[in-house]
């Protein structure tokens, strides 16, 4: 995955790298994705959601990662395998881990800081590795992290410390021991049901595949296609075949996930090319990645590098760090599209489908004590109003509002995510530097919020 070359210094198409979500059609499919399998010569693409499956099996950071903004706990978005031996032979194997604020769908806070709400790990080994033989075959087991005596959480697939005395399992802290028992354990689930039963720390796995993007089409009919109203809800012509169906409704799906309207479009020119970029070629609207490693910014088109999706909340050169272990230069070398969201969170959307108001959580008896309550707070005099009544009537309303607000606010959200990388790719077996993060190198993630 490299940026173009050019003729006579005049600016090109790069080839960009589309990645996009395939679900998991069952256990074994599930088992080669990512680095569940000593077999490096099939890795390929990546894995969205679920758990991460850890390249250096040995040194993986210590302590979960936090939110650099609130401090709560992460969740687990995506690995995308990335070589890059052309570069250092230490990086033979290279692979990246995103992990997102779980709060960044508040309209404030987290939703709109760029810096610290997404973070980014990343880790290489040389080809000859302590991992993987150079002749892999299933029966090894150097890549799982338990034959390096490593306990991974039952819940996050991080470094787990301590086991339940009760559930009998290794967790990364006690929030992921009560969600296990929470959604788990208490309800007698299988260890064989653990992959498909609802956790909020776990986003929806499915396999992340990688296609090169294909070129604009310049005939009239992809023209005037690209150019139809992307919010157009007629329907389609009668020849329109079953693909063009999915794609109008995968495109409401973004259009929701980004608040983008028609007005948002039209009024800001990186929107409007965003959406350009993503409708005029067919079949790649639902792209959940696009991938350039390092492409030359005077050499290549605007629109690879990165794709952003608003004018406003963009770095500046100074915003991005030069790499904090060995000084190289950090550059784009690959984003997330707010299309991923649409497939991390389809188990939390079907779980909140499924309740029929959020509102039923709470007894009804409880909703008529608040209004017995509220009722002779307002229609006594204040002298009269016990001031302890007051303050648990109030303290109960803010519970209440919170409970019912839950749903809407603990998932992941953004525009899109720029991740900028060393382009030394330092980080070799013999320089690693034993910190809480082990042999992963944090990089550098800038989020642009949604357009909501």
């Amino acid at each position: 995955m490299m940026s173009s070359e050019t003729d006579e210094n005049i600016p090109v198409e790069a080839a960009v790298q589309l990645g996009f979500s395939v679900p998991f059609e069952d256990d074994d499919h599930r088992r080669f994705a990512g680095h569940n399998m000593p077999l490096w010569r099939d890795w390929d693409g990546g894995q969205l959601g679920g758990r991460p499956t850890w390249l250096n099996p040995k040194d993986i950071p210590q302590d979960y990662l936090t939110c650099k903004c609130c401090q709560i706990p992460l969740v687990f978005v995506c690995q995308i395998y990335c070589p890059c031996d052309d570069i250092s032979p230490d990086a033979y194997h290279r692979t990246f881990y995103v992990f997102a604020c779980p709060k960044s769908n508040s309209s404030n806070g987290c939703g709109k800081e760029t810096t610290g709400t997404i973070r980014v790990l990343r880790t290489q080994l040389p080809k000859q590795n302590p991992y993987y033989p150079l002749e892999a075959n299933e029966l090894s087991t150097t890549h799982l992290p338990e034959s390096w005596e490593v306990n991974l959480c039952r819940v996050c697939g991080q470094r787990g410390h301590g086991k339940c005395p009760v559930q009998g399992y290794h967790f990364c802290g006690r929030h992921h021991q009560k969600e296990h028992k929470k959604y788990i354990f208490n309800k007698k689930e299988s260890s064989s049901d653990l992959e498909s039963t609802f956790m909020p720390s776990v986003l929806t796995a499915s396999e992340l595949v990688v296609e090169e993007e294909p070129q604009v089409e310049k005939d009239e009919k992809s023209i005037e296609k690209a150019e139809s109203p992307m919010f157009d809800d007629d329907d389609d012509d009668e020849n329109d075949d079953e693909a063009g169906l999915d794609s109008n409704l995968e495109q409401a799906d973004l259009n929701e996930m980004t608040g983008a309207g028609p007005e948002t479009i039209t009024k800001d020119d990186a929107t409007m090319k965003f959406y350009d970029r993503i409708i005029s070629i067919p079949n790649v609207n639902t792209q959940c990645l696009r991938y350039l490693r390092w492409p030359d910014q005077e050499q290549c088109l605007e629109t690879t590098s990165p794709l952003w999706i608003r004018s406003d909340y963009r770095p500046n050169d100074a915003d991005i760090p030069s790499c904090e272990r060995c000084g190289a230069e950090r550059r784009f070398e690959f984003q997330l599209m707010p299309q991923m969201l649409h497939y991390l969170l389809k188990n939390h959307e079907e779980t909140e489908r499924n309740k029929e108001d959020d509102k039923n959580t709470i007894k009804k008896e409880e909703i008529e004590a608040l209004r017995a309550a509220t009722n002779i707070i307002e229609q006594s005099e204040p002298e009269q109003v016990p001031p302890n009544l007051v303050d648990t009537t109030e303290k109960a309303v803010d519970a209440m509002r919170a409970k019912i607000m839950e749903g809407d606010t603990n998932k992941p959200n953004w525009g899109c995510v720029s991740v900028f990388t060393c382009t030394g790719s330092c980080g070799g077996l013999e320089v690693q530097e034993k910190s809480v993060l082990g042999a992963y190198t944090e990089e550098f993630a800038w989020k642009q919020p949604s357009l909501d």
